[in-house]
């Protein structure tokens, strides 16, 4: 198996390089397939099989429904001009860490994508098994976008609104 793991690795970089793909570190970072499987049963960042994006995600989303994120209040004529700037500051922080999130899960797909282009000679089942990890990983990313996606618009826009205000 570790074997077959470093020819995957070798394959996904050189294929990745050859088609002036990014590599993603994969020498260092590719997890096992046991990873891959692992994450198929996970939720939320948790889903993300790549030590490096799932760290990142789980980072931007510590404290991400905090007073001084996501669930500050909106920017109100009436609180004045200096509250208004810490909540426009909460509003930031919320839609940067929802962008972090979304860029995790967006690199993992594409990830994803280099390594499908990855074809190994001699033993193909564990080709298949991490294809099928990573096209059930996909589906449970996919569903999840658009909620993502939403709360990314309205945190944006809140942000929008606040500048408006101050």
């Amino acid at each position: 198996m570790m074997l077959h793991r470093k020819r995957l690795v070798a394959a996904a970089l050189g294929a990745a390089l050859t088609m002036g793909i990014p590599s993603y570190g994969f020498a260092t970072e590719l997890p096992n397939l046991s990873d891959f499987k692992k994450a198929m049963g996970e939720d939320g960042c948790q889903l993300i099989p790549f030590a490096d994006l799932r760290g990142r995600c789980i980072e931007a989303n510590a404290g991400l429904h905090a007073q001084d994120a996501c669930s500050a209040p909106a920017c109100q004529a009436n609180a004045g001009v200096q509250e208004n700037q810490r909540r426009r500051e909460a509003w930031n922080n919320c839609v940067v860490r929802r962008t972090a999130t979304e860029k995790a899960f967006s690199d993992t797909l594409s990830r994803f994508e280099s390594l499908k282009r990855v074809e190994l000679r001699g033993n193909q089942e564990p080709n298949r098994s991490y294809k099928a990890a990573m096209a059930a990983i996909s589906e449970k990313i996919a569903a999840g976008q658009p909620g993502h996606a939403q709360a990314l618009r309205n945190a944006k826009s809140t942000l929008t609104a606040c500048s408006g205000r101050i």
